[in-house]
């Protein structure tokens, strides 16, 4: 007898309909599976037959083919278990004659129970959008999946039916008892109160004016300074200043996380955007992604948040120059066997590092050991295409001792507030455009939103002959000093903005000067 029931692939990063035929003949006993399974799809045969039979219904005797069509799609993984045993249960009662509209996805252990996958996100968000036209109205899945697949089904019409074992997907097949997954179901989110605050950082208060800047316009930053000065002290406090993610950006980095397998138990959906911290011993590929079958990395994790590399010159250069295509496209593509797997990477560079190899170069208390080639070498490592990728680069020293032994200053609570206003402001004025940030503003748009007066033109036209500034660092200094005008609540940008924006690259351009 034949029966079909529903599942899903998952093709890079997109999810494709399949549809599971399970046919029973007579013959001698056999198992067989076609339709381009890698191993893992090859080895359900046998997992299948011992959780059915575990859970205490009849295998079936004679011959059995199952299909995974279409046919000339490779398939991957483990979560086909569930919908080949559910058919095969289905397939050798003729009395049942329900015509399920469900979508069945799950790994079967070999006593029947139905443990978790990763990928579910983005093997459904296709699916669910064609809904209607595929027939499909529930998802059977693993209980442990069902937060992270509810962030995109909830309001569309589709049942999520959390299932534990084998017997409770197919009493639900046939007789509908099961509970339909709601959000109450639940799990609380991080909070800001568990976060480091800001106000335990003493003095550094153009440094946190700096990290308002970068975090309001989505700009990428790097802080120079020797050790002990603060930078990593200071990028560490950031998640605490980070304004909540939208839905689309909620369900873009849990389709990131779901294909990773980072989605736990304790920790099933990220609503908290991600903060990635990376040293020098990262490799290249744990930083941009790849593999035979291509994983995220770390740019990759970080979508919709903060990348922070610490002690980034120490990095090897190649691993450097990999950052120059995402920076620019927010996205990184991976070809493997003639299938693209496309990851966004739209994050917040955040870089810290020694303005030398020893570290201590302008530092008053110790004395540089490094010759002026050493230095340019050092250096070096950020290149061109690179240091025009950042936007603000600020200088850390040591607080003085006043400013240590004080009192409290700026905390993140402030810090939050000012830059949530600002993102409020650009909200309103990119409402009906694909950007929503000073940062991403296009270059064809920078004369609409980043008008200049006379004086502000006179000023920038000085700034960008007398220190050789390249097209592309022209264009982020008017981004910037958009933001900061955005911060201070000033409709125009005026010259001190533009001051303070040509003041956050004086670094990179006194740097070439010396070269």
């Amino acid at each position: 007898m034949l029966k079909r029931v529903k599942s899903v692939s998952l093709t890079g990063m997109e999810g494709c309909l399949v549809e599971i035929e399970t046919d029973i003949s007579n013959g001698l006993p056999y198992f067989n599976i076609v339709g381009l399974g890698d191993a893992s799809v090859k080895e359900s045969s046998e997992r299948v037959k011992r959780a059915i039979k575990n859970s205490g219904y009849q295998y079936p005797k004679g011959r059995i083919t199952v299909n995974l069509s279409p046919a000339y799609m490779h398939k991957k993984g483990t979560h086909f278990d569930l919908g080949i045993a559910v058919s095969l249960i289905l397939a050798q009662n003729e009395n049942i004659s329900c015509e399920s509209n469900a979508l069945f996805i799950g790994e079967l252990s070999l006593g029947g129970k139905i443990l978790p996958v990763k990928g579910v996100l983005p093997m459904i968000m296709p699916v669910i959008l064609m809904r209607d036209s595929l027939n499909i109205d529930e998802i059977i899945l693993p209980e442990a999946n069902c937060r992270e697949a509810y962030i995109f089904t909830k309001d569309t019409g589709v049942n999520l039916i959390p299932v534990n074992c084998l017997k409770e997907a197919v009493d639900h097949v046939i007789t509908k008892p099961a509970i339909v997954y709601t959000e109450s179901n639940k799990y609380t989110p991080d909070v800001h109160n568990e976060l480091l605050d800001y106000c335990d950082i003493r003095g550094h208060f153009a440094a946190k004016r700096a990290i308002i800047t970068a975090l309001a316009g989505r700009h990428n930053i790097l802080m120079i300074g020797p050790p002990g000065a603060g930078k990593t002290m200071l990028a560490k406090r950031i998640p605490g200043i980070l304004p909540s993610m939208t839905l689309k950006e909620q369900i873009e980095t849990n389709k990131i996380y779901s294909y990773a397998g980072r989605l736990t138990p304790e920790t099933p959906v990220i609503l908290s955007r991600p903060f990635r911290h990376v040293l020098p011993s990262i490799t290249k590929v744990n930083l941009i992604g790849g593999g035979s079958r291509p994983e995220p990395g770390e740019i990759s994790l970080a979508h919709n948040g903060i990348l922070f590399m610490d002690e980034m010159l120490e990095f090897s250069n190649s691993t450097i120059e990999s950052l120059r295509g995402p920076l620019e496209d927010k996205r990184i593509k991976h070809i493997r066997r003639g299938i693209c797997t496309d990851f966004q990477a739209d994050f917040i560079l955040v870089g810290a590092t020694n303005p030398c190899k020893c570290g201590f170069l302008g530092d008053k208390h110790h004395q540089c050991t490094c010759t002026q080639t050493e230095i340019n070498n050092y250096r070096r490592k950020l290149s061109g295409p690179i240091t025009d990728r950042i936007d603000i680069a600020l200088e850390i020293n040591r607080v003085d001792y006043k400013s240590l032994t004080g009192n409290k200053d700026m905390s993140s609570a402030d810090m939050r507030e000012e830059i949530n206003r600002a993102q409020y402001i650009q909200a309103e004025r990119f409402g009906k455009y694909e950007f929503k940030s000073n940062g991403e503003i296009p270059d064809n748009y920078l004369n609409e939103f980043c008008y200049l007066n006379q004086e502000g033109r006179a000023f920038l036209k000085t700034l960008y002959e007398r220190y050789s500034l390249s097209p592309r660092r022209y264009n982020k200094m008017l981004r910037v000093a958009r933001t900061i005008a955005d911060i201070n609540n000033s409709r125009n940008i005026e010259v001190e903005h533009i001051s303070s924006a040509f003041h956050y690259i004086r670094f990179f351009v006194e740097r070439k000067e010396l070269e």
